[in-house]
């Protein structure tokens, strides 16, 4: 009976019943959801479920104070701006960094859009620090490879940013956001210009809250990429779209290495070191 009344208003009105593929279309008669959630995982060196920036008892976003105004680094220790307001942090994001010359290595947290930019901010800076996660943590998550590659690759900020501009992707839920978030340049040059950097990404934005940053590489900086058993690079392959358009696929590959001298494992889009 159920069934029957439904077909009836639908042929009434002329219009799909709301599971339709064009109930799931924003504004536009172009569709912005695929209907699929994303996997927790897709290999070993790829998993999601990263929880994100700290958030207080009501789940909001937490805001950390600075105790003074301080520089914020890019993952080689350049310096890129200055933070001066309450800051964000990406949870157990750490890193330890000798800058300035002071007398050994400090502990630093990832910011994430302070108002110098996102990067590294020294703990001691914040009035109410969390508490260092422990070290295996990331380890964990990115673990070493097999192989590595002889020949690093030389970061090109600017010609990623070129060749991921005007792309977009699903998030979680398998939808493209309305909000300006999912940009396929948010993997490419960060920061144009001089101090220019890409991410150093915990986990490719095709599976459950892949795409959070674990660290940074400065323009001009050199990534090694990883290899498999056989030799062969460790890379996946996900769909981006040409705006918020799903008709309008573009495969898009990223790959799994550090920068050398780092321990510190992680993707990179690989237009910013070669072809997309």
């Amino acid at each position: 009976m159920l069934l029957l009344l439904l077909s009836l208003i639908t042929a009434q009105s002329g219009s799909p019943p709301p599971s339709t593929p064009s109930a799931q279309r924003a504004d536009s008669s172009r569709p912005t959801a695929n209907g699929r959630e994303l996997p927790a995982q897709t290999s070993r060196y790829n998993r999601g479920g990263f929880p994100g920036r700290y958030r207080d008892a009501k789940g909001k976003v937490r805001l950390f104070t600075l105790k003074y105004e301080v520089s914020v680094f890019d993952g080689a220790g350049n310096a890129i701006g200055r933070a001066r307001k309450p800051v964000m942090l990406n949870q157990g994001v750490t890193k330890q960094m000798e800058i300035d010359g002071k007398d050994g290595p400090e502990t630093y947290v990832w910011g994430w859009r302070t108002d110098g930019g996102s990067g590294w901010v020294p703990r001691d800076a914040l009035a109410d620090p969390p508490p260092l996660p422990p070290a295996a943590d990331l380890q964990n998550r990115n673990p070493r490879p097999p192989r590595e590659s002889p020949t690093p690759l030389t970061i090109d900020a600017a010609a990623g940013r070129k060749q991921l501009a005007g792309l977009r992707h699903v998030n979680t839920q398998g939808v493209i956001p309305r909000s300006g978030g999912n940009k396929g340049e948010h993997y490419a040059g960060r920061n144009p210009g001089p101090k220019d950097f890409v991410y150093l990404l915990l986990a490719v934005p095709n599976v459950q809250r892949g795409g959070m940053a674990k660290d940074s590489i400065p323009n001009g900086g050199k990534f090694l990429p990883a290899l498999d058993e056989k030799g062969k690079p460790i890379q996946e392959v996900m769909t981006m779209y040409r705006g918020r358009d799903l008709t309008k696929p573009v495969p898009v590959t990223l790959l799994y290495g550090r920068a050398p001298g780092s321990d510190r494992y992680g993707w990179i889009a690989r237009a910013n070191v070669g072809a997309l």
